[in-house]
C-alpha cells in the first residue's frame, strides 16, 4: 500500500534555543550525561527527554511534527544520528532536521515501515523534494537506523544505513542553519523514539 503525505495540521517545534551556538568544527553527543544546549519540551502533545543515554520524542497527535534542535549550526557539513521507534505505528517517521533558520529547514525522515521522504519547510509551508518511497537500506520494524546528511555547496546528500538514497539540489543563496532530530505521525499518533550517537561537523 503507498505511503501518502499526511496534511500536517500541527507543528509542534523548538527553533530558539536559550543558549549560544557552538563555534567548535565538530559537535558530538551520545546524551549520556544529558543534552545541554538542548531545548527539551514538556507539554500534553509532545514531550523529549533523556533517558538511559538516550534522546526520547514522544508525539501523541496524528499528522503532526515535532522536532527539537542543537546548539550546532552549519551550512557545509555533516550531520548523523542514530533512531529507533519504541513506541507506535509502523507508519510513524523521525529523522533529521537541518539548516534551521527563520521559520525554515530541511527534514530527512524514515518510517518503521521502510519509507523515506525529504521536505522543506518554508514559514508554514511544506514542498516535497523526494515523495515517500521505499528503499532495502532502511530497517523496519523497532530497530536502529543510521542517518546521514552532507551539504555541500548546492547539494544535499543522504544516507541510511551507509547507502546513499538520495541526492537532492539547494540554492547557492541558502545560509547556514540548526542541525537537529525529529519525529512524525501519519493517520495514527502516539509515538515515541530514542535518538542516539548524535555527530555535526561543520566544514572549514
Amino acid at each position: 500500500m503507498a505511503r501518502t503525505i499526511p496534511p500536517w495540521v500541527f507543528l509542534l517545534f523548538l527553533l530558539i534555543v536559550a543558549c549560544r551556538p557552538i563555534d567548535r568544527a565538530r559537535y558530538a553527543i551520545d546524551f549520556a550525561s544529558g543534552a545541554p544546549g538542548w531545548s527539551l519540551p514538556a507539554e500534553a502533545r509532545f514531550v523529549a527527554w533523556v533517558e538511559d543515554g538516550h534522546l526520547i520524542l514522544s508525539l501523541k497527535p496524528p499528522r503532526m511534527v515535532g522536532w527539537a534542535l542543537s546548539p550546532f549550526a552549519f551550512r557545509d557539513g555533516q550531520v548523523e544520528v542514530e533512531g529507533t521507534l519504541l513506541e507506535g505505528p509502523s507508519s510513524a517517521d523521525y529523522g533529521l532536521i537541518l539548516q534551521a533558520r527563520e521559520g525554515r529547514f530541511y527534514r530527512f525522515a524514515v518510517s518503521a515501515d521502510g519509507y523515506y521522504g525529504i521536505f522543506f519547510y518554508d514559514r508554514g509551508s511544506w514542498r516535497t523534494l523526494v515523495d515517500w518511497t521505499t528503499h532495502p537500506a532502511i530497517r523496519t520494524g523497532r530497530t536502529t537506523n543510521h542517518l546521514r546528511v552532507r551539504c555541500a555547496g548546492t547539494e544535499m546528500i543522504f544516507w541510511v544505513n551507509g547507502i546513499e538514497v538520495a541526492r537532492v539540489q539547494r540554492s547557492s543563496s541558502e545560509g547556514g542553519g540548526r542541525v537537529g532530530v525529529s519525529i512524525g505521525t501519519m493517520a495514527r499518533g502516539n509515538a515515541r523514539v530514542a535518538f542516539d550517537r548524535f555527530t555535526a561537523v561543520r566544514d572549514r
